[in-house]
């Protein structure tokens, strides 16, 4: 039997931060950007596109954004001309961001995300079981959630439909849960306001 414990894991779609990934800071020469974390997302486990934000000139700077995706694969994105008293918002949807670096010096600028527009994400990204789950539909809004096996195109192994009506969900699973060998990728759809997902993972 393999070591794992039962955790939970919430998609939820949330409010845009111009300062989530990285605060405001003016380093010197070229360099990367302090982050909040070691693998920065907007909170929602949901992928997003990234934000750079100052008051000040920094046009002559470029910024390159490294992270992974909705599909946990390596991904990044180049933003040539840095923000000039602006807000610039990428086009590429992270999940996470581990570096963003800069080709020079940058003047008061921070990093963060935009509200959260996708609906993809992921439960765990080695073998697991899914063991359980609670929702919380929306009220004028049908949709469903499915989590798929190994990618967000991967097999199809649970889907949960969701009426056009507020509510709470919470459907029986079989107690050994449904297993994906190749990892649990989610996609919450438009029908839902928020789904935690019950699975195993490693201690």
């Amino acid at each position: 039997m393999s070591s794992t414990s039962i955790q939970a894991k919430m998609f939820k779609a949330v409010s845009a931060s111009a300062t989530a990934i990285a605060a405001v800071q003016s380093p010197s020469g070229s360099g990367n950007m302090t982050l909040t974390g070691s693998a920065v997302n907007d909170g929602s486990n949901m992928s997003t596109t990234v934000t750079l934000t100052s008051a000040n000139n920094n046009a002559s700077v470029s910024f390159t954004i490294t992270g992974t995706d909705a599909n946990g694969d390596a991904v990044s994105e180049t933003i040539g001309t840095g923000p000039n008293a602006q807000t610039l918002t990428g086009s590429t949807k992270f999940l996470t961001v581990t570096q963003i670096s800069h080709s020079a010096t940058i003047s008061a600028v921070s990093a963060g995300f935009t509200a959260t527009t996708d609906t993809t994400g992921i439960v765990f990204a080695g073998a697991t079981r899914v063991r359980g789950m609670h929702g919380v539909s929306k009220a004028s809004t049908a949709g469903h959630m499915i989590i798929r096996n190994g990618s967000q195109t991967g097999g199809k192994r649970l889907q949960l439909d969701a009426p056009a009506s507020a509510g709470m969900m919470d459907p029986y699973i079989p107690d050994e849960g449904i297993r994906y060998p190749d990892g649990a990728y989610i996609d919450i759809s438009s029908g839902f306001d928020s789904v935690t997902v019950f699975y195993d993972g490693s201690y």
